[in-house]
């Protein structure tokens, strides 16, 4: 207890009337402002028992500095020897709490009691105020920072309160939608909400289904947002009696999560699309050997009527599906080292039971601890691109053969000739007939010659891989020029044809070229024959023309024009053999640019 009281023997006196009302008072007493300041700020108060006048000091002054050092709710009781009406009143209005007069102290006890339970009750509401303003705060704030859209609703419909979170949504201010109500909302009543909103309001928590909500269709012109996609909940808010004070709907906005999951969907679409379509099988197997999934090219390459027919059919893929035991082990085994398998060739047990050839690029699928679990990859069909090759390759076979037979039949014969006719020569007595024998001997040399100039142009294709094609055609129309100087052969290249076009597939154009002129050499007695070269289109075209005799409708194919359509066909190419007997023949092959580059597969592959 304070006691501010210039008389120590009248603060005596108090004591012993509160000892009397049974306290046990612990006291300190000051008669002067700066006492008074330093007393408060040195320890905590329960009670300020003031004299009205002092020297220096009175209780209105007491009662000022009270109230600026922040004590509103410490009891403050005055007791004076003589204090007019006028002045209690004005002390009272001042903040003191009771005025007790000192000759009449039966009186304090009982006032004390009184303000001390007092007291207590203005502390705990203060508090219990200060509480709730603090929660409304950190509501406030909890509702203002949320990052989802807050819209508060009066029990009517209308909007009273929103957070920063939806004018960032919806791109508008409250006070621009003054007149809006929700329970009357035209696009929440078009799309099949307003149930979900009138739930709410009927005091259920109520979640709403996503909708796209366009502002300018409800509200027109108060918001520049097109639309956005939310997901909605509502649910009242209740006081004590269960009547609803307020309800409060939340949006999330899931605009750009419904954007990727359109897109992530447009993307499977077109995944499958491209699965379905495709013209090279496509699978998923396990490391087992099952199929997981394969697309409708896989199905029917295999011989199966469908992919649910291949997958309910084959069971074990290396039993099944590969013609050769061991294969399916070599595929595992480079697939496990590599995890990735390229121009993997094997040969096929079809379910109709026929064997085809399929070339596959595969790569290993493993899981979270890295162990493999299966396989997938692209198949494609090969077996019309290895029947052209072995047919490819029973030409080259042929051509090799007719090259040894005219070397031995021809060539070696002429030269064997001339050696044993040299050595008879010098026999021949003074006055024969020498030089009708050398004459016979210049010839067989010069047929030995011709024979081997074609040998070597026959065999010269072999080793130009290196070459563009138009440089390997430039070597093929000189060695003609050599061969057969009585026509004139000619070499044309189209400006937009590409220069740099080489390798296998070139290779395989260049010797089309050269059986064309072949056949021009040996059986067209053409005097002039030309070799075009141009590009148009995407397409290459390469033409080989002469004037020489030509041949009559129905003439049969030979060896040569047979492997010039057997290299067209492995090129995915058109061949064209066109010609009148006496007016020459033109022979035009057609090959996508992008085939003899290497872009994509030759046709049949």
């Amino acid at each position: 207890m304070l006691l501010v009281e210039d008389s120590e023997n009248d603060a005596l006196l108090l004591l012993r009337q509160l000892r009397r009302g049974g306290y046990e008072p612990s006291s300190r007493r000051v008669d002067t402002a700066g006492e008074m300041e330093e007393a408060l700020e040195a320890q905590a108060w329960d009670l300020v028992i003031c004299d009205h006048n002092m020297p220096a000091f009175n209780s209105l002054a007491a009662l000022d500095l009270l109230r600026a050092k922040g004590f509103v709710d410490l009891p403050f009781i005055i007791v004076s020897g003589r204090i007019g009406e006028d002045a209690a009143v004005s002390a009272m209005k001042a903040g003191a709490h009771d005025y007790i007069m000192k000759d009449n102290l039966a009186r304090l006890n009982s006032a004390i009691e009184r303000e001390l339970r007092e007291a207590e009750v203005r502390r705990s509401r203060r508090e219990a105020e200060a509480a709730l303003r603090d929660s409304e705060t950190r509501f406030r704030l909890m509702i203002e920072q949320s990052p989802l859209s807050v819209q508060i609703f009066s029990p009517d419909g209308r909007t009273v309160r929103v957070n920063r979170s939806w004018e960032e949504l919806w791109g508008v201010t409250l006070d621009k939608i003054p007149g809006y109500n929700v329970l009357q909302d035209p696009q929440l009543i078009e799309k099949g909400l307003m149930p979900y909103i009138q739930s709410g309001f009927a005091g259920e928590p109520t979640a709403i289904p996503p909708v796209q909500y366009e502002p300018d269709a409800s509200i027109p012109g108060a918001s520049e947002v097109a639309h956005r996609w939310v997901r909605a909940f509502i649910y009242p808010v209740k006081v004590a009696d269960g009547s609803i004070q307020e309800v409060v709907l939340i949006h999330e906005d899931i605009t750009e999560r419904v954007r990727a999951e359109e897109e992530r969907r447009q993307a499977e679409a077109n995944y499958r699309l491209i699965f379905e379509n495709a013209v090279e099988g496509i699978f998923q197997t396990t490391a087992e050997g099952e199929f997981v999934t394969a697309n409708p090219a896989l199905a029917h390459m295999f011989g199966y009527d469908s992919p649910e027919d291949l997958l309910e059919k084959v069971s074990n893929i290396g039993d099944q599906i590969y013609a050769d035991p061991g294969r399916r082990e070599t595929f595992i085994q480079l697939a496990r080292r590599d995890g990735l398998v390229q121009d993997f060739e094997m040969r096929v047990r079809r379910g109709d039971g026929k064997t085809t050839w399929a070339s596959m690029n595969a790569r290993v699928v493993r899981d979270g601890a890295g162990d493999v679990v299966g396989f997938e990859g692209f198949v494609k069909d090969v077996t019309e691109q290895k029947r052209a090759e072995e047919a490819l390759g029973e030409i080259r076979e042929a051509e090799r053969r007719r090259i040894a037979r005219e070397l031995h039949d021809v060539v070696l014969q002429d030269l064997t000739y001339a050696l044993q006719s040299l050595q008879v020569v010098s026999r021949i007595p003074e006055g024969a007939d020498r030089e009708a024998e050398t004459t016979r001997q210049v010839e067989a040399l010069r047929r030995s010659v011709a024979g081997i100039r074609a040998a070597i142009y026959d065999l010269r294709l072999e080793t130009v891989e290196g070459q563009t094609l138009a440089r390997s055609l430039e070597s093929i129309v000189e060695l003609n020029r050599q061969l057969s100087p009585g026509c004139a052969f000619e070499l044309s290249v189209g400006g937009g044809f590409p220069a740099d076009l080489r390798g296998p597939r070139a290779i395989e154009v260049a010797r089309v070229v050269q059986e064309a002129l072949a056949n021009v050499r040996r059986h067209s007695g053409a005097r002039h024959a030309r070799v075009r070269l141009s590009a148009d289109g995407g397409g290459a075209l390469v033409e080989i023309e002469d004037d020489g005799r030509g041949f009559a409708a129905g003439t049969a194919a030979g060896m040569g024009l047979t492997g010039m359509r057997e290299r067209a066909a492995s090129l995915g190419g058109e061949l064209e053999v066109e010609g009148l007997p006496g007016s020459g023949t033109r022979v035009s092959l057609r090959v996508s640019l992008a085939v003899l580059s290497g872009g994509v597969e030759r046709a049949g592959t």
